[in-house]
This record gives C-alpha cells, sequence and structure tokens, in this order.
C-alpha cells in the first residue's frame, strides 16, 4: 500500500516524510530526492533498483519528476510475497493525480496538504 501526498511546492511535504521516517530503523527505510541527482540515477532501472527493498518503507520525494515511475510501483505493490511500503511525495498537477489514481488505483490513498504553522511541528 502506499500514501502519496500531494500539493503546491513548499508546504512541508518532505519535512513531514522526514518526521515520519525518523520513527523507523535506518535500514529499513530507502529514501529518494528525485531532485538529487544521484537518486536519480539509483533509479535508471526502477525495476531492479526498487525490488530488493523487501521490507522496507520506500519514500520517494518529487515524483513529478518521473510519473514513469508509477506502472513500476503497481508491480511492486501488487507482489504478495513482500510488504513493501511506499510514501510518495509530489507537487500536485492535474495530470499527476489523474496518473497515480488509474495506475495504482485501490492500492494509494491521497492526501492532500496545505501550508503549514511556521510553528513546529510536534508528531
Amino acid at each position: 500500500m502506499a500514501c502519496a501526498t500531494v500539493r503546491a511546492r513548499q508546504v512541508g511535504k518532505t519535512t513531514l516524510a522526514e518526521m515520519y521516517i525518523a520513527g523507523h530503523p535506518k535500514e529499513k527505510v530507502q529514501f529518494f530526492d528525485l531532485e538529487n541527482p544521484i537518486d536519480l540515477a539509483r533509479l535508471d532501472n526502477p525495476m531492479l533498483a526498487l525490488a530488493r527493498f523487501g521490507s522496507s518503507a520506500i519514500v520517494i520525494d518529487e515524483i513529478q519528476r518521473r510519473p514513469e515511475l508509477f506502472p513500476v510501483l503497481r508491480v511492486l505493490m501488487d507482489d504478495k510475497k513482500k510488504s513493501r511500503k511506499f510514501l510518495i511525495l509530489g507537487s500536485a498537477s492535474r495530470d499527476l493525480i489523474r496518473q497515480s489514481s488509474e495506475t495504482l488505483a485501490g492500492r494509494v490513498d491521497l492526501l492532500s496538504l496545505l501550508h503549514f504553522p511556521q510553528t513546529r511541528l510536534m508528531i
């Protein structure tokens, strides 16, 4: 199953994801920031790159940079032998939301975020 947070830029999606993964063992979380050229290169062959993380939480930030990942994510989510969890973050666009809801139908919950207040969040 995946949770996708989508909304305008600079609303705190990455900060929220970092707070979420801080509570997990480091070796159980894989983080891909698709604005980072190194992480983009790690996903040149996304099926091979992501399939090896069996029971990890996989965070993909800035998914709008690689919307072609959605079909790969669908295949990985449907693999019943693995218990992967995905947190997918991206700036909202109609095309991105449509593609994610079509490709990941029944597999994803969309969470739309508004701007966080200036005060620090406590979770």
